[in-house]
């Protein structure tokens, strides 16, 4: 995705892809007990909220952010590097499904709002050969909250029609062969750190934008006035599971 893809021009200097905080990353760490020298791949990692939140928590470990747009790696990288945190950060422009992890190299690994992209158990089943003995996965997903969904939003999530609640997600999980460790559903305001920041961008660069730009302007400003009007229908959910 070049600098001028009008997707990449509307995400351009956005800290996150997805709804999203250091808190709930941090709340995630923990849920997965892992400490001491991890060796931990960030998958889909964007501009690397995740991982810099990662190396500053777990000292000793390292961490190898995998994301296939460069840009996303080197904003991380250059964060990485003003914080004192990049001896211990790889990074890696690679497909997340196969980003050349040897077999049993991981103690853990974190997909944020990226595993869509693979859908949960294609996801889960590529990784678990990567899973040392004792290692985990921790992810987030979009989800259904209530049982009657409003009708425009499940329109607008009928892009990813493999959303479910988070039963739905706990089946996946088995059905990959996994077990799930912890699961719980994000706060709403890690949408406002995500959909803040989106509208803002779009906002900006509404005045000067071509037709293309105005398509991807329009999809964005319906993401963020879906969720002023039905938030209360869906959220993402995160989870952390390990081979059964």
């Amino acid at each position: 995705m070049s600098e001028t893809n009008p997707i990449f021009r509307l995400h351009q200097g956005l800290l996150r892809e997805g709804p999203g905080s250091d808190e709930t990353t941090l709340r995630t760490l923990g849920e997965t007990g892992v400490s001491g020298p991890v060796r931990m791949a960030d998958m889909g990692c964007g501009p690397g909220a995740a991982s810099l939140v990662a190396l500053r928590a777990l000292p000793e470990a390292q961490v190898t952010a995998v994301d296939l747009h460069a840009p996303y790696l080197q904003t991380l990288e250059q964060r990485a590097h003003a914080a004192g945190l990049a001896d211990r950060l790889e990074t890696r422009v690679a497909d997340m499904g196969d980003a050349g992890f040897e077999e049993g190299s991981l103690d853990l690994i974190l997909c944020e709002s990226a595993l869509y992209f693979l859908g949960i158990e294609e996801g889960l089943r590529r990784w678990r050969p990567l899973l040392a003995p004792g290692g985990r996965i921790a992810f987030s997903d979009a989800i259904w909250i209530v049982k009657e969904r409003p009708e425009e939003a499940e329109i607008f999530w009928m892009e990813y029609p493999a959303m479910t609640n988070r039963a739905g997600v706990r089946e996946k999980v088995a059905r990959a062969g996994f077990r799930t460790v912890a699961d719980y559903v994000q706060p709403k305001s890690d949408w406002d750190n995500y959909l803040g920041p989106l509208g803002a961008r779009a906002e900006a660069l509404r005045p000067d934008a071509d037709e293309t730009l105005r398509q991807v302007l329009e999809g964005a400003e319906q993401e963020v006035a879906l969720f002023r009007r039905w938030g209360s229908a869906y959220a993402y959910g995160v989870f952390v599971v390990e081979p059964a």
